[in-house]
C-alpha cells in the first residue's frame, strides 16, 4: 500500500470520505489530480482495505501485528481551547486492542495530544488526562452528549478537552475543568448562538512516557 492510499484509508477512519470533494482530497493527501483519487480509492476497496458498511466506505479492521492504527488529529487543551481543529492527521499511533479496552474496536476513532493539567482529576477508565497522554475519542456525527461526560468541544475552530455540563434554566452549557486546583481553572459558559460543537466522546487515555 502506498503513501497516498494509507492516507486516504485514515482519513475514512473519522470523515465519510465519499462526502469529501476530490478536489480537496487531492490536498489532504498530497497528490496531484483527482482522478488519483478515484483510482487509489478504486484500488482500497478492490484489495478489501475499504469496505461498505451502512452505506458508508469503512477501512476494514486490519492490524499489524495485532496492533490497531489510530490516527492522531493533533493536540488539544485541556484548558482554554487555543489549538487549531484543521482536520489534519499529524502522526498514527499503533495500539494493542487490549489496552484500548473499548468494546466496539470499529468506531470511528482518534487521538489527540492533551496539553495541560486542567483535566488531571478526570478519569477515564481508572486514568487520569495528564499533559501529554493520548485521548482517544470516538468520533460520532450529530453526537448529543450525556451530561457530565468527557468530550472534545470545537469552539470557534479550536479545540479542547473538558467535562460537558447543561444548564437548561439558564439555556446554556458549561464546559468544565476537572483538576486537581480546581480554583484556578474557570469555566467555559456556552450559548446556542456560539461558534461551538461536540465532535466526540472521550473513550480511553494512553499514558504518555515519562521523562
Amino acid at each position: 500500500m502506498n503513501g497516498v492510499q494509507q492516507k486516504l484509508l485514515d482519513i475514512a477512519k473519522i470523515q465519510d470520505i465519499e462526502q469529501i470533494r476530490r478536489v480537496d482530497l487531492v490536498q489532504m493527501v498530497n497528490c496531484e489530480y483527482p482522478s488519483q483519487i478515484t483510482h487509489h480509492l478504486n484500488q482500497l476497496i478492490k484489495h478489501g482495505d475499504l469496505v461498505r458498511i451502512n452505506n458508508r466506505l469503512t477501512p476494514a479492521i486490519k492490524t499489524n501485528a495485532g496492533l490497531i492504527r489510530i490516527p492522531v488529529m493533533g493536540e488539544a487543551d485541556c484548558g482554554e481551547a487555543t489549538k487549531f481543529a484543521d482536520g489534519r492527521i499529524v502522526d498514527n499511533l499503533a495500539v494493542s486492542p487490549s489496552i484500548l479496552n473499548i468494546k466496539n474496536i470499529g468506531s470511528r476513532l482518534y487521538a489527540l495530544i492533551a496539553r495541560g493539567d486542567s483535566m488531571n482529576h478526570a478519569k477515564v477508565n481508572g486514568k487520569e488526562i495528564c499533559d501529554g497522554d493520548y485521548i482517544i475519542i470516538e468520533k460520532k456525527d450529530n453526537y448529543v452528549p450525556v451530561d457530565g461526560e468527557i468530550v472534545t468541544s470545537i469552539i470557534g475552530g479550536l479545540a479542547n478537552i473538558k467535562r460537558l455540563r447543561r444548564d437548561n434554566a439558564n439555556k446554556r452549557i458549561l464546559l468544565l475543568s476537572d483538576s486537581y486546583r480546581p480554583d484556578d481553572y474557570a469555566p467555559i459558559i456556552i450559548s446556542d448562538s456560539d461558534d461551538f460543537q461536540v465532535d466526540g466522546k472521550v473513550v480511553c487515555v494512553i499514558k504518555g512516557i515519562s521523562k
